[in-house]
């Protein structure tokens, strides 16, 4: 018992000198000072193996006790700072909590605010670069005694990466659409120029004209006006996307918000020999919405199931609301051509279409809207068999 409680595991108990009643007792001595050890020697390699994980991983972890991030002991020692934490927070490897929360102001006064657990995002700026960090907590009972994980990770550079990818989408669809104007405009007006001057450069006068040539100009006059005024559309559209209005947050009442949507539709619904249900749904059912806003963002969708549904047989469009505890979902599914996989990632980006007439900005901009409350706009889809559309309201 001596040995086990200092942890002394070299201690043999040899069974010959005692006689053959000790023998069987000496024996499962021997065996229990070995499993100790195993069970030791396995703790200790089980914990060094994953200190070595967390220690490597570009993710910044602390652990400290519960009570000392509301008192700062002196005594009061972190359990655990592995490097990326220390690197992300330009620290040494402080020892003691009440030291890393002097150097670190700010972080104290953000963990307070999720000490229960949760995530928020924390911007840091100073003479050298600009940092966003995702900090998260989590609480754990260890041995009746309660902990906070805490992580945090910089984001910075993988929303910039993220922003970049976008941006070099939308300047490519801007390029395309503006070659696709100005390329005919620009040969047009050349076509202009040669009509009305002669071999010098000089303008001709208007008697010197042929028939011919006046019509041939009325019509270059007439294209370039017809793709001016296309520009300007493309123009509006995108003022569309960058202008959407603040919501103005009201209860809705989801049942009855999508039967009105339902009965504006109709016409349409109707002339396309669409079939259009909608399930069930819970009488108190609510949002926290601006019903203009996501009366638009229906509408395109109900519109957008519409074309894809053209040519299929018994076209059917269902809409269904699913409430959890934290969000609201409503959700529109048709059994259309669907999408495929690989412009899935990019349906969102405005001006992305691939209807011959369309203008690419109606997902986008319902993107936008649902974002613009909070929630989001998702989409999930299989070629020639479906796509389903959810609007994600946060309660």
């Amino acid at each position: 018992m001596d040995a086990l409680k200092n942890e002394d595991y070299s201690v043999y108990f040899s069974p010959s000198k005692k006689g053959d009643s000790f023998v069987k007792v000496y024996d499962d001595f021997n065996l229990i000072i070995k499993k100790f050890e195993r069970n030791k020697i396995e703790k200790e390699a089980q914990y060094t193996y994953f200190k070595y994980i967390l220690e490597h991983v570009n993710l910044g972890i602390v652990s400290i006790k519960k009570e000392d991030l509301f008192n700062e002991h002196a005594d009061a020692e972190i359990p655990f700072l592995n490097k990326a934490a220390c690197d992300i927070l330009k620290q040494p490897e402080h020892k003691y909590w009440h030291r890393l929360a002097k150097s670190v102001p700010w972080l104290v006064i953000e963990l307070k605010k999720i000490a229960n657990g949760g995530k928020i995002l924390v911007d840091l700026e100073d003479e050298v670069e600009r940092k966003q960090l995702s900090l998260e907590v989590i609480e754990i009972q260890l041995l009746n005694t309660p902990y906070l994980i805490i992580t945090f990770q910089d984001i910075r550079s993988e929303i910039e990466q993220k922003e970049i990818e976008a941006w070099h989408n939308v300047i490519k669809i801007l390029a395309h659409e503006m070659l696709n104007s100005f390329t005919p405009v620009s040969s047009l007006a050349s076509t202009i120029k040669s009509l009305t001057e002669n071999e010098q450069g000089e303008i001709l006068n208007f008697n010197e004209l042929e028939k011919d040539d006046i019509e041939d100009i009325n019509t270059a006059a007439s294209t370039i006006k017809k793709r001016s005024e296309g520009l300007l559309v493309f123009v509006k559209d995108y003022r569309k996307i960058s202008n959407v209005p603040v919501p103005q947050l009201t209860k809705i009442n989801v049942k009855q918000f999508l039967t009105s949507i339902k009965s504006l539709m109709s016409p349409v619904i109707e002339a396309a020999q669409v079939d259009l249900k909608i399930s069930p749904i819970p009488p108190n059912a609510s949002i926290n919405a601006d019903s203009k806003l996501i009366e638009q963002v229906l509408i395109n969708l109900i519109n957008n199931s519409i074309h894809a549904l053209e040519g299929r047989k018994n076209p059917t469009i269902k809409i269904s609301c699913n409430i959890e505890s934290n969000k609201t979902i409503i959700v529109i599914t048709d059994n259309g051509m669907g999408i495929e996989e690989k412009i899935m990632n990019q349906i969102f980006i405005p001006f992305y279409t691939t209807k011959k007439n369309g203008s690419g900005i109606g997902l986008s901009l319902s993107k936008n809207i649902l974002k613009k409350h909070g929630g989001n706009l998702l989409v999930n889809s299989e070629a020639g068999l479906f796509t389903t559309f959810s609007l994600v309201f946060k309660n």
